[in-house]
């Protein structure tokens, strides 16, 4: 397969692996993508990096298979888009665009836009940025994806969307997990990757992410199951704990992770990189959650919790602690 491009995953639940998608593959995939909601593309506004399996499918395999141009910005970078295009304009938002993106619409204001999401949970303010501006001109569409299977299920989002709203599999996908309760999403696909070192792609596979299938076609999302743990009976998803404190405290390199307690069977730490926050301003932090929301049972500042192409914490590669708490009530 000389042609394969090698990914990496994004490392948020473990060392990354490497995955191998054909050529074709790509093609087909943002083809699928860009004909279903958006067939007129003039300009592509990428904030996903071409490292990324998103950035490099749906920004810079689309843009030649399309003949279009692509912009690749990036906030942390300080790289922002030109805005004085024409015609039909794709966004690719990750977690961190949700800040600017109410300026950049603002901007594009009679053209017609559609922003895809996809790579992270959407930050909590989102749905609030979808309410104002969803419309005729400005369509909002979250793809749900994996390195490994490329996208596999999306939702439009409009003025009446909430967090719970199901999904839909794209049309060369199928759903294998099986439907009556909740399960892990298995799905079949001809774009799923190669695990590098293995001569094939399995026919299926099964992701990390925990399920309710409603109908062989639609599911609503429940969390990532290496992210829901139970804390005194309490069903808790450290993924969008994380996303949720991190963004209220300002500090993207936060992340939630899970721990074994004699007390309680599971609990969870939260890690830290920041210069200007403390470990009881973060636990200050908590006060702004819903009341209720279990407590963790270390705080942990790090030197470094390195993110992810698309802004994901790696807590599995984060460095030594240099200070903790662990008299945090529950």
């Amino acid at each position: 397969m000389s042609d394969a491009r090698l990914f990496h995953t994004s490392g948020s639940t473990g060392a990354p692996r490497q995955w191998l998608r054909s050529r074709e593959q790509l093609e087909r995939e943002a083809r699928l993508i860009y004909q279903r909601w958006a067939p007129q593309v003039g300009e592509i506004i990428a904030f996903a990096p071409a490292s990324h399996s998103y950035g490099q499918i749906l920004g810079e395999t689309a843009a030649r298979v399309l003949g279009v141009p692509v912009q690749f910005c990036s906030l942390e970078h300080q790289q922002l888009p030109q805005l004085d295009g024409q015609g039909h304009c794709v966004i690719l938002a990750i977690a961190s665009t949700w800040r600017l993106l109410p300026a950049v619409l603002a901007r594009l204001a009679g053209r017609p836009v559609v922003v895809l999401h996809s790579a992270s949970l959407l930050p909590p303010d989102a749905l609030a940025t979808v309410h104002v501006h969803a419309g005729p001109q400005v369509r909002f569409i979250e793809l749900l994806g994996a390195t490994e299977t490329g996208a596999m299920a999306f939702r439009e989002l409009d003025a009446a969307s909430d967090a719970e709203q199901p999904w839909t599999l794209l049309e060369d996908v199928e759903l294998l997990t099986p439907l009556g309760q909740p399960a892990q999403l298995e799905v079949a696909s001809s774009r799923i990757a190669i695990e590098h070192g293995q001569r094939r792609a399995a026919p299926s596979h099964r992701c990390d992410d925990l399920v309710e299938p409603l109908d062989a076609r639609r599911f609503r999302w429940l969390g990532r199951a290496s992210s829901l743990i139970k804390v005194n009976g309490v069903r808790l998803d450290l993924a969008r704990l994380a996303s949720a404190l991190g963004a209220h405290l300002g500090c993207p390199s936060l992340a939630c992770v899970p721990v074994g307690d004699a007390l309680r069977a599971e609990a969870y730490h939260v890690l830290f990189s920041s210069t200007g926050l403390t470990e009881r301003e973060v636990l200050a932090g908590f006060s702004a959650l819903p009341p209720g929301t279990p407590r963790p049972v270390a705080v942990r500042r790090v030197d470094q919790l390195p993110l992810s192409a698309t802004g994901k914490p790696q807590p599995w590669a984060a460095s030594l602690t240099v200070k903790e708490y662990t008299d945090v009530p529950c």
